[in-house]
């Protein structure tokens, strides 16, 4: 019984490494079904959109249906809604970061001093996105070279959080959630699957950008002088600094603090 087990493992096993290996090979794309394009130029464009992720550029369904390729250096900003989710990597909720990006202040019925609640919802994906070109190193340090890269606001300024959705291959290891369980196998890699993970930046105002690999350091490494203050914020309502909502609001009571000193 044995013997037979573990070739029928590895047949079950095969199509699921194999398709981890595709996803993470082919890059990542995202389908919108409203766009609004500024240019480099100052003009706009509108349409349905396409994010193409690892190539750095947009491609764009006009009015009469001709489709317009957009690299990043032809791009100021856009702002899209309406994402073709792939369900099997929809989220439990949605973060709205329309009062995020308008910055910190009491006055902001969504933003002050103590964050609301979260709501825990389905994908809304009606909700308003809003992506910024930098030139960055594509978070290689040791190259000067910059080129033009997409980059999702999830704050206000003058230091705005960034953010870049990648997809990274999980191993699927014997007793883990996405295992078929098995007779002696635990801790045994299995095969992978792929997901979309959240990596974040500061946008500094001289255009530079900042990786923040490990936020909760990070952070308070960059705002030095407020490193005190943002960890009582933190603390106090329990913000965690790998959360991309909380992580907004982290940076904006950074920022008011900045500028109220």
């Amino acid at each position: 019984m044995r013997n037979l087990f573990y070739p029928l493992l590895l047949a079950l096993l095969l199509p699921l490494t194999s398709q981890a290996q595709r996803g993470g090979g082919q890059g990542f794309t995202q389908q919108f079904t409203q766009g609004s394009v500024l240019l480099s130029s100052g003009d706009s464009i509108s349409g349905p959109l396409a994010l193409h992720r690892g190539e750095e550029t947009l491609t764009m369904t006009l009015a009469d249906n001709t489709v317009r390729t957009l690299p990043a250096v032809n791009v100021q900003s856009f702002a899209v809604r309406g994402e073709q989710y792939d369900q099997s990597r929809e989220r439990l909720y949605y973060d709205d970061f329309y009062a995020m990006r308008q910055g910190y202040y009491s006055g902001n019925p969504g933003f002050g001093a103590t964050p609301p609640p979260r709501r825990r919802e389905r994908a809304d994906t009606n909700l308003l996105r809003v992506f910024r070109v930098y030139r960055w190193n594509r978070d290689n340090d040791y190259s000067d070279f910059k080129a033009p890269g997409f980059f999702e606001q999830l704050s206000g300024g003058p230091v705005i959080l960034l953010r870049r959705e990648g997809l990274v291959e999980r191993p699927i290891t014997a007793g883990g959630p996405y295992s078929y369980g098995g007779m002696g196998l635990a801790g045994m890699t299995l095969g992978y699957y792929t997901e979309v993970k959240d990596n974040f930046f500061l946008g500094l105002p001289d255009g530079t950008v900042l990786p923040l690999r490990t936020p909760k350091k990070d952070l308070p490494s960059y705002f030095r002088a407020q490193a005190r203050q943002l960890a009582q914020y933190a603390k106090t309502n329990n913000l965690n600094y790998t959360d991309a909502r909380d992580l907004a609001y982290l940076v904006n009571y950074a920022n008011s603090l900045v500028v109220s000193e």
